[in-house]
């Protein structure tokens, strides 16, 4: 008998996956041709969520999904007030919807391939596998959570190793100059969104729309507010005597101030060291106070140290806690 196989693609983590990791982005009628080698696909969903209505090139690229054979679920992100904090942030993960349609599928599939990094889809996977069935996560080592490749074992899909057969003629994403290190989730909040390209064509993924979520013209300039230098008699010194840890190295901090955009860590009295919510690799995070409290210690890696500011402005990410040993 011929293997039925039903493909669930999340469409936040496929294109932090090209964006962050491959470097080159996916075409996805190759990628459906691949997967359907000596199998047959009895169904292809695509989930969506974005933070405003899309653009045209947006749609076209939605619709171009929908004419190669793809089912595709959208949402925009809704706006929710914190009466206990005053913040808003955004929801608008699909998570559910996907884990929905997979139990209401599964009796015509005999496996299931999952396009995501994500570790919220454990329990999907373990709730599949009661049910006989078999589930294949395709992503790539840098962007996918430790939880989600041990539940699935062997039955893992780098999508590196598909390049030749998958990938897109079109212009590749601009690199990042950032590591991508997955962590084990902190709570059980979505843990993320994202687009498909940055290229124009309505073939192409989306991108503009993630780069507007995170404005590096907004963030990188870290307001004054958000970090506490505390009050302190002596001149500060040269951001070149101030003793730091050198980039690469594993620290952990505590959470000294929280921003929607990121959260300052008391790494030293003299220097300003930012957890930005590009480097907590969640995916889309619409307000790191989602996930982070004062006073919380965290375990991160330098990235970057900028002796050019006063005081220096150090960049972290999250680790996972096997980096630790």
């Amino acid at each position: 008998m011929t293997e039925r196989i039903a493909i669930y693609i999340d469409g936040a983590n496929a294109y932090f996956a090209q964006k962050e990791a491959l470097g080159w982005w996916i075409d996805w009628p190759r990628f459906l041709d691949t997967m359907r080698e000596g199998k047959e696909i009895v169904s292809a969903r695509w989930y969506q969520s974005y933070r405003s209505n899309p653009e045209p090139e947006q749609e076209r690229f939605l619709h171009h999904l929908t004419i190669i054979g793809f089912a595709v679920r959208k949402k925009v992100c809704k706006q929710v007030y914190d009466r206990t904090t005053g913040s808003h942030s955004l929801k608008g993960s699909l998570d559910l919807e996907l884990a929905i349609d997979a139990l209401t599928e599964a009796d015509q599939f005999d496996t299931a391939i999952l396009v995501t990094g994500d570790s919220d889809f454990v329990p999907l996977i373990e709730a599949l596998h009661a049910r006989g069935k078999r589930v294949v996560v395709a992503a790539t080592p840098q962007n996918v959570a430790v939880e989600l490749r041990q539940q699935v074992g062997v039955n893992f899909i780098d999508l590196q190793d598909l390049r030749e057969k998958i990938e897109s003629d079109k212009r590749p994403p601009e690199p990042r100059e950032r590591v991508v290190i997955s962590e084990r989730p902190r709570s059980a909040a979505a843990t993320g969104n994202g687009g498909n390209g940055n290229v124009k064509p309505a073939d192409e993924e989306y991108d503009d729309e993630y780069d507007d979520e995170y404005d590096d013209d907004e963030y990188d300039e870290y307001d004054d507010d958000g970090y506490d230098d505390g009050d302190y008699d002596e001149e500060p010194p040269n951001p070149e005597d101030v003793e730091l840890p050198l980039e690469g190295e594993i620290v952990r901090c505590r959470v000294q101030t929280v921003k929607k955009y990121g959260v300052f860590l008391d790494l030293h009295k003299h220097a300003k060291t930012l957890l930005h919510v590009k480097d907590m690799n969640r995916g889309f995070v619409p307000d790191a106070g989602e996930y982070y409290t004062v006073g919380e210690e965290i375990p991160v890696q330098i990235v970057s140290i900028d002796r050019t500011k006063q005081p220096p402005e150090v960049r972290v990410q999250v680790v996972t806690p096997e980096m630790e040993y």
